[in-house]
C-alpha cells in the first residue's frame, strides 16, 4: 500500500515540545501507511494558527499539562485531571465523536499514554497505596470501563491518519499477533528448600490441621515442578502454531525475589535448555530491586546469562514493579530489545495506551529509545485465585477475547501472561479455551 507524506507544522509558541511531539508522529507513522517528509504534500498541523488547508491539532497537553526542568519532562497532575475531563480540545475525543481529531488533542494523548507520564513522581506508587510500590490502576488518569482499558492511543493515531488520509478507516500498517509469556517466579514448588517445612509446621502445631500440612507439602516437593507446567505449557504453544516465552530471575537473595538461580542452577540449565531446543524463547525477569537501579538490574541479568549460557533480550519486571523515570532507560542501555511490564494486574487491557509494540521514551532525557515496550493485556493471577479478583473464567475469557478483538481491529500484539507452577484447574480451563481462539 502507498504511503501519504504530510509535512509537520508546529506552533512557534510549541516548539520547545518538539522532541515529545516527533516522538507521537512517529508511532502515527508506525501504525498507518502515512509518513512525515519535508515535502509532504498534506500539512500536520499542532497547535493554533494553523497554515491554510492544514490538518489541524490542538494543542491541550503542550504547555499545561506539563513542566519541563533539568531532569526532563514533569506532569502538571491537576492540569493534566481537567485536560481529560475537558469535552472539548481536551486529551480525548469527545463523546460519540468517531473521527475527526480536529476536536481533541490526539497527539499529546499519544505522548501522554507511551511515555507514562503520568507515573513520573506519582505519590500513589509509595507502599502505603500499594505494597509493590507500583503506579495503581486507580491513579490513572483514564479509568477502565467495566475492567477493560481501551487503547487510547491506537484511536489518536487511526484519528489522525483518518485527517491525513481522508480514509475514514485507513489501514494499519502492523499485523495482529499474539505473544504467550510465563514469568517464572519459582522453579520447584516453594521458593526456599526449608520454607514449606516451616509453614506446614504452622499447619500443624498452631492451626492444628494435619490434612492441610501434608497438603502443602505434596504440592510443594511432590508436584513436578518445573517440569510439569513449563511442557505443559509449551505443548499447548505448539499445538497453536505460537512460541512460549519464560521470562527467568537472576541471582537474588532479596525476600521478594526466588533464589533459584543461585540453589538450583543445573534444574535451571535444564529447563532453559529444553526451552530453547524447542523452539520457545528465554528471556528475563529482573528482581524487586531493580526498577531504578541499573548497577543491581545488570548484576542480575549477567548472573542469569552467565548460568544459562545464553544471552536474553526480552523480558518483565517481577511484581510489575516500574519507574517511568528510570526503568525503560536501564532496559534500553543494556540492549533489551522488549519489555512487557506495562500492565495493571486487575484490569484488562492496554496501560500504555496501544496493544502494539512501539519505542519506549526518555522522560528525563527526552527521546525515544531502541527499547520496545508493549503492555501485557491480559494477567492470570489479578483475575482467577483472589489475589485481586476472582472472576468465572466466562468472564475472564469474554474480557480475554474482547482484548483480542481490540488486537485484531488495530493490529496490535496480543500479549497474554500465565506464570508456571500453576495448578487451579480453572487457569489451564481458561487458557485452553482461549488459544484456539487467539492463535
Amino acid at each position: 500500500m502507498s504511503e501519504v507524506a504530510y509535512r509537520l507544522s508546529v506552533a512557534p509558541e510549541l516548539d520547545r515540545f518538539r522532541p515529545e511531539i516527533e516522538f507521537a508522529c512517529d508511532f502515527l507513522d508506525l501504525s498507518h501507511f502515512v509518513v512525515r517528509a519535508p515535502d509532504g504534500a498534506r500539512v500536520l498541523h499542532y497547535g493554533p494558527n494553523a497554515p491554510a488547508g492544514a490538518v489541524t491539532v490542538p494543542a491541550a497537553l503542550f504547555p499545561e499539562g506539563v513542566q519541563v526542568d533539568a531532569d526532563g519532562l514533569h506532569p502538571e497532575r491537576e492540569a493534566l485531571a481537567r485536560l481529560v475531563a475537558l469535552k472539548e480540545a481536551g486529551l480525548l475525543p469527545p463523546q460519540g465523536d468517531a473521527s475527526s481529531p480536529l476536536r481533541y488533542d490526539a497527539i499529546g494523548l499519544i505522548v501522554l499514554l507511551l511515555s507514562r507520564l503520568e507515573e513520573r513522581g506519582h505519590p500513589a506508587r509509595s507502599r502505603e497505596h500499594d505494597r509493590y510500590g507500583r503506579f495503581p490502576v486507580g491513579a490513572a488518569l483514564i479509568a477502565p470501563d467495566d475492567g477493560r482499558l481501551y487503547p487510547w492511543a491506537d484511536r489518536a493515531a487511526r484519528d489522525l491518519a483518518a485527517a491525513i488520509t481522508g480514509e475514514p478507516r485507513p489501514a494499519s500498517r502492523t499485523h495482529y499477533a499474539v505473544k504467550f509469556t510465563h514469568d517464572v517466579d519459582r522453579l520447584r514448588g516453594y521458593h526456599r528448600p526449608f520454607e514449606p517445612i516451616r509453614n506446614a509446621a504452622g499447619d500443624l502445631l498452631k492451626r492444628g490441621n494435619p490434612r492441610a500440612a501434608l497438603s502443602r507439602l505434596k504440592k510443594s516437593y511432590l508436584n513436578g515442578e518445573p517440569w510439569r507446567s513449563a511442557r505443559r505449557l509449551m505443548d499447548l504453544s505448539e499445538r497453536h502454531g505460537i512460541a512460549s516465552h519464560f521470562y527467568f530471575m537472576g541471582p537474588s537473595e532479596d525476600t521478594r525475589d526466588s533464589p533459584y538461580v543461585l540453589s538450583m542452577p543445573d534444574l535451571l540449565r535444564a529447563l532453559t535448555g529444553e526451552i530453547r531446543e524447542r523452539g520457545h524463547v528465554v528471556g528475563f525477569h529482573p528482581g524487586a530491586r531493580t526498577p531504578a537501579d541499573a548497577d543491581e538490574w545488570r548484576r542480575q541479568k549477567d548472573g542469569l546469562e552467565t548460568v544459562i549460557s545464553m544471552p536474553v533480550t526480552e523480558g518483565r519486571q517481577h511484581t510489575l514493579r516500574y519507574d517511568a523515570e528510570a526503568t525503560p532507560r536501564i532496559w534500553s542501555d543494556a540492549g533489551m530489545t522488549l519489555d512487557c511490564t506495562l500492565a495493571y494486574p486487575e484490569v484488562v487491557g492496554f496501560r500504555s495506551g496501544t496493544c502494539r509494540p512501539h519505542r519506549a521514551y526518555d522522560l528525563v532525557a527526552r527521546r525515544a529509545l531502541p527499547l520496545k515496550q508493549i503492555s501485557t493485556a491480559v494477567m492470570e493471577f489479578g483475575l482467577i485465585g483472589g489475589r485481586y479478583f476472582d472472576h468465572p473464567v466466562s468472564k475472564v475469557l469474554a474480557d480475554s477475547l474482547w482484548a483480542r478483538g481490540v488486537c485484531r481491529e488495530f493490529g496490535g500484539t496480543f500479549t497474554i501472561l500465565l506464570h508456571t507452577g500453576q495448578s487451579d484447574p480453572r487457569l489451564w480451563n481458561w487458557i485452553e479455551a482461549l488459544l484456539p481462539e487467539v492463535a
